[in-house]
């Protein structure tokens, strides 16, 4: 059986379609709002608790990255880049996703795993 010419350019473009679907970034965190607390963000992460929380105490300030699983992901095996971070600074959210964690982290000089 023979492919179509027009079969062979969608299937190209479908698959990039799937594969971006895949890698979508974390729905939960559009419904933050900075300066909420810990207890608020996890409420609205949907889980009791993050998969992992890192202190930082830096210049007296005390600075929480907070890492959730992604909705549907194995969380006992994902790593850091393909969890979602939040950031919370005095207690207070001052960010979230690896954008902002990496800049935080850069101005503070907190080591994070690299991209």
């Amino acid at each position: 059986m023979a492919v179509s010419k027009p079969m062979l350019f969608v299937s190209p473009i479908l698959a990039g379609a799937l594969i971006a679907g895949c890698s979508r970034p974390d729905a939960r965190l559009e419904k933050l709002t900075a300066g909420i607390n810990k207890d608020s963000v996890q409420q609205v992460m949907g889980m009791e608790k993050p998969r992992r929380i890192d202190p930082y105490l830096v210049n007296g300030h005390y600075i929480e990255a907070m890492y959730f699983a992604r909705v549907g992901a194995d969380a006992d095996s994902i790593p850091d880049r393909k969890m979602s971070p939040v950031v919370l600074f005095d207690g207070a959210l001052v960010g979230w996703g690896w954008k902002q964690w990496d800049s935080i982290a850069a101005e503070n000089k907190i080591a994070v795993q690299p991209k």
